[in-house]
């Protein structure tokens, strides 16, 4: 090597070395070890600080106001020194106002003032493997998402919530509320990321408002969230009819496992949202309700449950579910109104320009229901039928009742190549054509979880139509142009995704997960 080449390689290396000392130069690290100490660390946050809580309990008697504005190459990191170590206990809170780019980590929140973290007008504020088992004194969520009240225009985005725990929730309120501003307009905070959570334990059932996450509300449900939830993990959420609620349009749910919850994934308001390649497992679950008149209910384990504008349900596996009506696997109801009739938005919007396509259901007591009227529930009936609905290339198994229940037919609808192979007590349904349903034994093989198609299956490659928007499968593989029906393509390419456990998501460093 010449002399002009190592005179560079020196010039190139001094210059790394300088700018990693600057990097590190520009870094504030805090170290907290009391209450009083991390309260006055939080009043006057600035770029590239850092706080560390040193291993013990902080009881910081109320609800800690913090405002701090970061950027992306010098955000503000709140956290444990040593993950497993720091407790906020008491009536301990925090609350970030016009916040971004601030990350709080590691912490475990078993204080009893709620909401723990509140995010109010900000932005880039990411909350990361924490754990919440609070002990609840009063009725709201643990985690809320929106803007301070009073603000001219919606502040609220592209905040993240992902690798926490969430446990053991009996009060009214949610785990998550994601909502918005009121003024000038109604608006959703938007492009917010909820991810690899482990969400259990939240019940027992009541009628309303105990949901594992709910995002949005009737008053802002027109407005585009472009929240995403995925690769998180429910089990045994029951305090909800609806385990997820999304009352905001353009919302995507993907990649998440439903085990044993006693309620549904309900896109209850808003339009335009996707539920894409979760799994619904329930185990032949049931249990029971006892409602404010005294009436009794059999609860079920359910999938997906819908109304409003252009849906998409598709690569989803149910397995093992026991609702019925509201609670079936997929449930696909008539409703109460149109929009352009100017009732109010707390209605049940009759579902238009949907479609449900390539999933597998398997043994639940009820699979796909079409045009339930609601029963009368609480005085409702619902008459208006879905319409322009397409359902095609799914896959329907089961061993009773009907694998495909047309309580009301659907209006200028499309039901083209779908799959069913009714046992035991099972029956199709009504009359299908042969190109809307084929009865034929899919060839099942078990594995890992699911039931997927065999090698030999007498249907692989037999999908039908064009439907560009489900590239790829289930488990995140991209789909050949012949492609299977069902949520499953049969591939030898890794799979991405699959059915998640406790190991799976939420914080690494909890040992009692």
């Amino acid at each position: 090597m010449d002399v002009s080449s190592i005179r560079k390689r020196i010039l190139v290396t001094l210059f790394i070395l300088s700018n990693v000392s600057l990097l590190f130069s520009q870094q504030n690290i805090k170290r907290v070890s009391s209450a009083d100490e991390l309260l006055s660390s939080l009043k006057y946050l600035k770029k590239a600080d850092i706080v560390e809580l040193m291993p013990g309990e902080y009881d910081l008697k109320s609800n800690v106001q913090i405002q701090a504005v970061a950027d992306k190459d010098n955000p503000i990191i709140i956290k444990a020194k040593e993950y497993g170590t720091v407790k906020i206990i008491g009536n301990s809170s925090f609350c970030f106002k016009n916040s971004s780019f601030v990350t709080l980590e590691g912490l475990e929140f078993i204080s009893n003032n709620s909401p723990a973290v509140e995010l109010l007008g900000c932005n880039n504020v990411r909350i990361t493997n924490n754990v919440f088992h609070l002990h609840e004194n009063q009725k709201i969520s643990w985690l809320i998402i929106s803007d301070e009240e009073g603000a001219v225009k919606n502040t609220s985005h592209h905040n993240r919530v992902d690798h926490n725990l969430f446990e053991n929730k009996r009060l009214l309120g949610n785990f998550i509320t994601i909502e918005g501003t009121m003024a000038p307009e109604f608006q959703i905070s938007q492009h917010d990321l909820i991810d690899n959570n482990y969400f259990r334990n939240i019940g027992p059932r009541v009628e309303n408002v105990l949901e594992a996450i709910r995002v949005g509300s009737s008053y802002v449900s027109l407005s585009s969230g472009f929240t995403v939830i995925e690769n998180n993990l429910f089990e045994k959420c029951d305090g909800d009819p609806e385990v997820v609620s999304i009352k905001s349009s353009d919302d995507t749910v993907r990649y998440n496992t439903f085990r044993e919850c006693l309620g549904v994934l309900s896109l209850r308001h808003g339009n335009r949202s996707t539920v894409d390649g979760n799994y619904f497992l329930g185990n032949g679950r049931t249990g029971e309700f006892l409602d404010s008149t005294n009436k009794r209910w059999k609860l079920g384990t359910g999938g997906v449950r819908f109304c409003g504008d252009n849906m998409k349900i598709i690569n989803n596996y149910f397995e093992g579910l026991t609702g019925i009506n509201w609670d079936a696997s997929l449930a696909l109801t008539n409703g109460d109104a149109d929009y352009g009739m100017g009732l109010p938005l707390t209605k049940h919007y009759r579902s238009r320009y949907i479609l449900v396509a390539f999933n597998t259901f398997v043994n639940n007591k009820s699979n796909v229901e079409i045009g339930y009227d609601g029963g009368g529930f609480q005085n409702n009936w619902w008459k208006l039928p879905p319409s322009e609905v397409t359902i095609a290339n799914n896959i329907v198994v089961g061993e009773e009742g009907k694998l495909i229940d047309m309580i009301t037919k659907p209006l200028n609808s499309l039901i083209i190549g779908n799959y069913l192979f009714p046992q035991k007590k099972a029956v199709v349904g009504i009359n299908f054509s042969s190109e809307e349903v084929k009865v034929i034994d899919p060839m099942f093989e078990k594995s890992g979880d699911l039931l997927r198609l065999s090698k030999n299956s007498p249907i692989r490659k037999k999908s039908v139509g064009k439907f560009p928007v489900v590239s790829k499968d289930i488990d995140g593989q991209f789909r050949s142009e012949k492609t299977d029906p069902g949520c499953d393509e049969l591939s030898g390419v890794q799979k991405i995704n699959k059915p998640l456990n406790k190991d799976d998501v939420g914080p690494s460093w909890y040992k009692n997960k």
